[in-house]
C-alpha cells in the first residue's frame, strides 16, 4: 500500500509538525505500507524512514501531482481544523479524480467548524465523499453525524499529536511543581494586534510582581509569514524586559523542551495546551467555549470551566493559582488519546 498524505504541512506549526512527525513514523512501521509520500509547503522535515519521501508544492507540478494519485492507494488530509469559506472546489476535484482512479480519501484526526445554512452543501459534500472521516472532538462528531451523511465512516479518535506517546517521555514532568509560577509560557497568534498585547500585559503583571516570574514568548507558529513572534513582540513592550523572554524553534522537540520547563502555560494555539497537557504543565486556554480550544478542554473533563478565558477575558491571578494548585495531569484522558487515534488510523487497512 502506497499512502499519500496532505495537509498545512511545511508552514512551521507545532501542530501540523507534529501530525508530519506522527504519521509518518506510524505508517513506516506497517509493514503493508511501501511508501509514505507527503506533500508539504516547505520541506525541512527528517526522514522517519526510507520508505517517506517529501514533496514541495513549489517544485510539484500537476502532472506530478497526478502522478502521486496515480501511484497511491490512499489519499489523506492529515489533522488539523478544516474551516471552509466557500465551496471547497479544490477539495471536490480532488476527491473525484481519487474516485476516478480507484482510490481511497480520508480525513485523518481533523476538527470541523460548523455547517451554517444550505449554502455550505458543497462543504458538507466534502465530508460525506471521504471514505473515512476520523475527526479529533466530540462537537465534530455531532456534527458529523446529524448534518452529513458519514454513519459508516465517521469515527471519533485522539488528536493526532496523542498518537505516540513515546515522543514525549524524555521531556515529561516527573514531580509535581512546588506551585511556584517562576516560568510561564504564553503562546498568542502574529495576528494580534498592540490592544490585545497590551491587555495580557495586564493579566501577566501581577504574576511576575508576585512570584518573580518570567515570561517566556513561545510562538506555536514560525516562520516568515505568520510568526506568531510579530505579536509577541508587541506583547513584550509592555512587559519588565527582565521578565520576560522571546523564543523560536525549528523542530518540534525545541517547542516541547521549552514548554516542558514551565511551571504554567497560557496559549491560544491548540496544540500547545495539547502539549502542555502531555508534559503534565497546568495551562490555561484563549478561546470561546465553542470554540476548537473549549472543545477539547471539555473533552479531558479537567477543570473544563477554569481551563477556558475568552478573548480580552480577565485572568486574574487568583485564577491562575487555583489551576496550578488544582491541575493533575490527564493521565487516563490522554491514554485514551492515543489509543482511540490508532484505533482509527487501523480502519485504513481493512478491506
Amino acid at each position: 500500500m502506497n499512502i499519500l498524505l496532505m495537509g498545512y504541512y511545511g508552514q512551521s506549526n507545532i501542530g501540523d509538525d507534529l501530525f508530519v512527525k506522527q504519521l509518518t513514523t506510524y505508517f513506516s512501521t506497517k509493514d503493508v505500507v511501501k511508501n509514505v509520500f507527503v506533500i508539504c509547503q516547505d520541506n525541512y522535515y527528517e526522514k522517519v524512514s526510507d520508505k517517506v519521501s517529501f514533496f514541495s508544492t513549489s517544485n510539484l507540478s500537476k502532472l506530478k501531482r497526478a502522478w502521486l494519485i496515480l501511484r497511491s492507494d490512499c489519499i489523506a488530509w492529515g489533522g488539523g481544523t478544516l474551516n471552509f469559506s466557500g465551496k471547497p472546489k479544490n477539495y471536490l476535484r480532488l476527491q473525484a479524480l481519487s474516485k476516478v482512479m480507484g482510490k481511497r480519501f480520508c480525513f485523518l484526526g481533523v476538527g470541523i467548524e460548523s455547517i451554517k445554512s444550505d449554502s455550505d452543501k458543497g462543504i458538507a459534500q466534502v465530508f460525506e465523499n471521504a471514505d473515512l472521516l476520523y475527526v479529533r472532538d466530540n462537537y465534530s462528531y455531532e456534527l458529523a453525524s446529524q448534518t452529513f451523511k458519514t454513519s459508516q465512516s465517521c469515527c471519533l479518535g485522539g488528536d493526532l499529536a496523542f498518537l505516540n506517546l513515546s515522543l514525549y517521555d524524555r521531556f515529561l514532568k516527573r514531580d509535581k511543581s512546588s506551585n511556584q509560577l517562576h516560568n510561564i509560557s504564553f503562546s498568542g497568534k502574529h495576528w494580534w494586534g498592540d490592544g490585545r498585547a497590551e491587555f495580557y500585559a495586564k493579566q501577566l503583571i501581577p504574576v511576575i510582581e508576585q512570584y518573580n516570574s518570567v515570561i517566556h514568548l513561545l510562538p506555536a507558529h514560525v516562520g516568515d509569514k505568520r510568526n506568531d513572534n510579530k505579536f509577541h513582540e508587541l506583547l513584550k513592550k509592555y512587559l519588565p524586559e527582565n521578565h520576560c523572554q522571546l523564543h523560536s524553534w525549528k523542530h518540534p522537540e525545541e517547542f516541547i523542551e521549552i514548554l516542558s520547563q514551565m511551571d504554567f502555560h497560557i496559549g491560544n494555539r491548540l496544540h500547545s495546551l495539547i502539549l502542555a497537557d502531555i508534559l503534565g504543565v497546568p495551562n490555561i486556554g484563549i478561546g470561546e467555549a465553542s470554540s476548537k480550544i473549549g472543545n477539547y478542554v471539555t473533552k479531558t473533563g479537567i477543570l473544563t470551566t477554569e481551563r477556558v478565558a475568552a478573548f480580552m477575558e480577565p485572568l486574574p491571578l487568583e485564577r491562575i493559582e487555583k489551576i496550578s494548585q488544582s491541575y493533575e495531569r490527564p493521565d487516563e484522558f490522554i491514554l485514551n488519546e492515543s489509543q482511540t487515534a490508532r484505533e482509527c488510523l487501523e480502519i485504513i487497512f481493512r478491506t
